[in-house]
């Protein structure tokens, strides 16, 4: 892996100091920027750390100090997820204290579809960097987003959103009302 970037770096550094005021063992996801560098996919620089995790590790963290800035909790609920998305995340060592504190980032495919919420110019280079990293074709995207999409609270704006990355990356069109598969899977 290669060397953390100064926020990665600060986020270390507030769990390591934050691990012996841990009582209970918690589980952080990076989701955002953060995920985007580890996976490699993306070379750009970010300022915050973007982390999903349980109310209740959110309120552990708060309370042993490790919720300062860069470090930033997201609720799963504003991004478009697959309800497994969990299964699919990658465990990072670098940041991990166990055995009170496991640190995972999404997988990059979660990652891209979670970024088709906020969907500002960074997302999108992000995503095009992700897809063709990871050499992500058109099917698998859709097809994972397909049930992303089932569990989300605004489907017609990531709809939007997928329909011109699709004309963007894979140079086709795509009408998510007759183009979109079945979602699958399920939690």
């Amino acid at each position: 892996m290669k060397p953390l970037n100064e926020p990665l770096e600060t986020f270390r550094l507030l769990l390591k100091e934050a691990r012996l005021k841990i009582n209970r063992p918690v589980e952080i996801i990076l989701i955002g920027g953060a995920a985007a560098l580890l996976s490699e996919a993306v070379n750009r620089v970010t300022e915050d750390i973007d982390i999903l995790a349980s109310g209740e590790t959110i309120s552990v963290l708060r309370k042993a100090g490790a919720l300062k800035f860069p470090v930033q909790p997201v609720a799963d609920s504003f991004l478009c997820m697959h309800p497994d998305y969990r299964k699919a995340c990658t465990y990072v060592r670098d940041l991990s204290f166990p055995p009170k504190i496991r640190v995972y980032r999404l997988s990059p495919l979660d990652l891209a579809i979670s970024k088709l919420s906020r969907f500002q110019q960074v997302d999108i280079e992000d995503i095009e960097a992700i897809l063709k990293k990871e050499q992500i074709d058109k099917k698998k995207f859709l097809r994972r987003y397909a049930t992303a999409r089932a569990y989300y609270t605004n489907p017609k704006a990531t709809d939007f959103n997928v329909r011109l990355l699709v004309r963007k990356i894979y140079g086709e069109d795509f009408d998510p009302k007759r183009d979109l598969p079945k979602p699958r899977g399920g939690p």
